[in-house]
Parts: C-alpha cells; sequence; structure tokens
C-alpha cells in the first residue's frame, strides 16, 4: 500500500470551509487554476485582479493563514500560511 499526498487546488479547498460565505468568492470557478499557484518567480497579478473586488478578501486571506496554504488566497501569496507576497 503507498501513501499519496492529495493536492488540493483552490476549488476544492473553499467547500470545505466552515464559511458559507465561500459561495461569494470572485475566484469560484476561473478556469485559470494555475494563476492561484504562482511559482516564485512568477507574476500573480491576474489573480490580485480577481481578488480585488472580492467581498470575501479578508477572509479568504485569514483562512490561508490559519490553515497552513500555499498559493494566492485573498490578493496575497502564501507559502505555507505565510504571507510571502503581498
Amino acid at each position: 500500500m503507498t501513501d499519496t499526498l492529495q493536492e488540493f487546488t483552490l476549488v476544492d479547498l473553499l467547500p470545505r470551509s466552515d464559511s458559507q460565505s465561500w459561495e461569494e468568492a470572485a475566484c469560484k470557478g476561473d478556469p485559470n487554476h494555475e494563476a492561484w499557484f504562482p511559482y516564485p518567480s512568477q507574476d500573480f497579478a491576474y489573480a490580485r485582479e480577481v481578488c480585488a473586488d472580492c467581498p470575501i478578501r479578508r477572509q479568504c486571506g485569514e483562512f490561508a493563514a490559519n490553515t497552513g496554504q500555499s498559493g494566492v488566497w485573498g490578493g496575497h501569496e502564501y507559502d505555507r500560511g505565510r504571507m510571502i507576497r503581498r
């Protein structure tokens, strides 16, 4: 038996939150999944632009910090829950 880690995307994680407000997320259903998980040298302007007017931007960033997420959350980039780029 082999143990494999399942890698979740933003779309997979949103419904796992205890907040019902995730339904309002500006990124929900966005087909550009790679934009939410940029390489360190890659710009994340697209994701920041989508997040700019999101009604749950603050909660999204808090979720990332509190649950150790990586990728773009709330318009900022996180690495294992620590904000690394604004």
